[in-house]
């Protein structure tokens, strides 16, 4: 069931989304209370989980493309919980309907995005089928708030060897941002 927030809170949380750097005192005149009741409102709303403030890239103005994969699986969340740590992956979703999955995940180029598929979501124990759509534009900003300084391992946080990877070894994937094989530009 839905937490039904108070008219004060919604006018604070709306605020907050237009303008997300403002300080409780701009949201405690435009709210018209005071900055330790606002303080006190802000603190319990995150507490809650109802409120968060993410910090990170929008990843198409950095070059990146965005990409939103639909998979129809019988193990949806061994597939969610395959790409968690992933460096690559925006946010994944379990949906109803004709999929299971939808994965929104970024990559330097189409080739990175199709390396993706081709080596690691069709090839999993489960995977029925898969469709890769590249966004070409969001009507709302898109936050990549993963962590943007990767651990360098010798293997992928899926645990596959980029030099064993034929895209790879024909330089059209980049390789794992979270590995010493990684050959691109934006992660170095």
């Amino acid at each position: 069931m839905p937490t039904a927030l108070a008219e004060t809170d919604r006018k604070i949380v709306a605020f907050l989304q237009e303008h997300p750097d403002a300080s409780q005192r701009e949201v405690a005149e435009h709210v018209g209370l005071t900055q330790p009741a606002i303080s006190v409102r802000v603190r319990r709303l995150r507490e809650e989980g109802l409120l968060r403030i993410i910090v990170g890239l929008d990843p198409q103005k950095s070059g990146l493309l965005l990409a939103k994969i639909d998979v129809r699986t019988t193990d949806p969340q061994g597939l969610i919980d395959t790409f968690r740590r992933c460096p690559l992956l925006v946010n994944a979703f379990l949906t109803l309907g004709g999929t299971d999955v939808c994965l929104l995940m970024i990559g330097e180029s189409v080739e990175n995005l199709e390396s993706i598929m081709d080596v690691h979501i069709r090839p999993m124990k489960g995977v029925q089928s898969a469709d890769l759509q590249i966004v070409t534009r969001a009507a709302n900003p898109v936050v990549l708030s993963k962590a943007m300084a990767a651990t360098k391992c010798d293997r992928t946080t899926c645990g596959f060897m980029c030099p064993a990877c034929r895209y790879y070894r024909e330089d059209l994937c980049t390789g794992c941002p979270a590995t010493v094989y990684y050959k691109g530009t934006f992660w170095r």
